[in-house]
């Protein structure tokens, strides 16, 4: 969240320099006018952000979890996702990267990849969103990069 004078700013913020997406998510937030005004704003803004429903979708390869994906369930909106192609079926990451499923610096996204093996339910009202499906519950996990436990 960015405030300047008489305005806020809220939405997903880059990890190395805090700043705001150049384009807008469908959450984001921007409001104007005085600082109580703008507290007030920021916290409705909060408690929606912290209300929604979110789940950690994970793919399994031989015992070993080697992609992750925290969404939105409401809307399907990724928060954030890993993969580590030394878990990954062999191949799989020379694939991924021909059909131009990277971002940055060789950061592999999650979209090209068949449905996950498993969700776990992080938090929020699950009834007010959806799984992907097919995709089986979970009730535990394991570390991410290592051995996936049920």
């Amino acid at each position: 969240m960015h405030l300047l004078d008489t305005r806020v700013q809220g939405d997903r913020l880059d990890s190395q320099d805090f700043s705001l997406p150049e384009r807008s998510s469908s959450w984001a937030l921007a409001a104007t006018g005085t600082y109580d005004e703008l507290a007030e704003a920021s916290a409705v803004w909060f408690r929606y952000v912290l209300e929604r429903p979110i789940v950690l979708y994970v793919w399994i390869h031989d015992g070993y979890a080697y992609a992750n994906r925290y969404d939105f369930a409401d809307t399907g909106e990724p928060l954030c996702q890993g993969y580590d192609k030394r878990y990954a079926p062999a191949g799989q990451a020379d694939e991924l990267i021909a059909a131009g499923h990277v971002y940055g610096n060789g950061w592999m996204q999650t979209t090209g990849l068949p449905t996950p093996t498993a969700y776990i339910h992080i938090r929020g009202d699950l009834t007010k969103g959806a799984v992907l499906p097919g995709v089986l519950a979970a009730t535990r996990r394991g570390p991410l990069s290592g051995l996936w436990y049920e």
